[in-house]
């Protein structure tokens, strides 16, 4: 990788840094990782796999969406090989990087469906957020171009957009409905690891009101689980641990 490329890249970071608003930063970022051959990408938070609702960590879906109603409607979010190893891994890789052997069946029809829709390889930047569990920046194409010395450059690229589109996440979260005085008080128990029954017991509600305040506080949060809640209502300085 020449020395222009390299500034080129540093300079681009340094534009996602400093830009205003969501819009201006996919505009740098589908740009940059378009000098590699890269067209489609998704930046996500990465939940545990049998969540039902790991799509509402999605920052921004830039994939195919013939691939991404394929991917949601059959179910590969569990078997996802990409998503797997990010998970356990700090260190960027390419998509056909991954260990052929120790992939499912499953996982193997996850890669060769998205080959179908021109995303033969890519890479993926595993991000670990404190408090917040794994995410992901990955992208692809049917041909990508990637010379040596790149994928570091480009995996800070990754991250600092990642990190932009949270941070302008939390800010538009900040301003939504804040919860209420009942809701912080369940939300808070619900931190200190007591259970739906207990929570009851200790209000003196039903089971089925504390469930509809848990449901109440995700869609006020944005959360997909209450796990994801108390983290949220945690950096709002809603509940205290």
């Amino acid at each position: 990788m020449n020395n222009a490329a390299v500034l080129e890249l540093l300079a681009e970071i340094s534009e996602i840094d400093s830009a205003q608003s969501t819009d201006d930063v996919l505009k740098i970022f589908r740009t940059s990782i378009g000098n590699y051959g890269l067209r489609s990408f998704l930046i996500s938070g990465l939940p545990i796999p049998h969540d039902s609702e790991w799509h509402r960590a999605i920052l921004y879906d830039g994939w195919p969406r013939e691939w991404f109603m394929r991917y949601k409607s059959q179910g590969h979010f569990p078997h996802d090989p990409c998503a797997a190893h990010s998970r356990l891994t700090a260190k960027p890789f390419l998509w056909h990087q991954l260990p052929a052997d120790r992939m499912t069946v499953r996982g193997r029809l996850v890669m060769d469906e998205a080959a179908e829709f021109g995303m033969k390889d890519g890479l993926c930047a595993p991000v670990h957020v404190p408090l917040a569990g794994p995410a992901v920046v990955t992208a692809a194409s049917d041909r990508i171009e990637i010379p040596p010395g790149a994928l570091p450059l480009i995996e800070t690229l990754c991250v600092h957009t990642f990190h932009k589109l949270s941070g302008f996440r939390a800010e538009r979260e900040e301003i939504k409905t804040p919860l209420t005085s009942r809701e912080r008080e369940l939300l808070q128990w619900s931190a200190q690891g007591k259970s739906t029954d207990d929570i009851s017991s200790i209000l003196g509600v039903t089971t089925n009101t504390v469930e509809s305040h848990h449901r109440n506080i995700r869609d006020k949060l944005d959360a997909i689980n209450v796990a994801h809640a108390i983290v949220k209502a945690l950096r709002r300085h809603e509940i205290q641990i």
